[in-house]
């Protein structure tokens, strides 16, 4: 699959890399549509984050998901979803508190993780063709309009009837 890889200070390039996978039961693969491009990915193209060359940013992705492993309820494959920039398991003590950005499950070590960014775990970002998400059911926000999730989209998200 084609992705943005860091290759250095001010250097990235589009290049093939291995197409991300279904790792875990409680993962999904999703096709990227679109990605975030925000601050910090100018400090990683600025080499002020200690990243690595090879190092797949983005974050705040929107896509389609394309399959799913077998504990995933929420979605399924053809739902759009949303994703946040950050991992989070949905059941520890911290996520349990409402503080997600602190989950203990997703980076052995240390706490909190988010894609592609340097220092937070080893997931790769969202500039690429497909990336995969763990512990889906906590972290994909099915979108209006996702095949088959009508009933579990957020009231907020809900067209308002005329």
């Amino acid at each position: 699959m084609r992705a943005v890889v860091y290759e250095g200070e001010r250097r990235v390039a589009v290049r093939e890399v291995e197409d991300a996978l279904v790792e875990e039961e409680t993962d999904a693969l999703v096709r990227i549509a679109s990605s975030a491009l925000c601050g910090t990915d100018l400090h990683l193209c600025d080499g002020r984050t200690g990243a690595e060359p090879g190092l797949v940013p983005g974050h705040g992705p929107l896509g389609v998901i394309e399959a799913t492993g077998s504990a995933v309820t929420s979605v399924r494959p053809g739902d759009r979803v949303a994703l946040p920039t950050h991992l989070y398991c949905g059941t520890c003590p911290h996520c349990a508190q409402g503080l997600t950005a602190a989950c203990s499950r997703v980076r052995p070590g240390g706490f909190g993780a988010a894609y592609g960014y340097a220092g937070m775990g080893p997931y790769r970002g969202a500039q690429a063709e497909l990336l995969r998400v763990p512990f889906a059911d906590a972290t994909c926000v099915p979108l209006p309009g996702s095949r088959g999730t009508a009933s579990r989209t957020p009231s907020c998200c809900s067209p308002t009837p005329p």
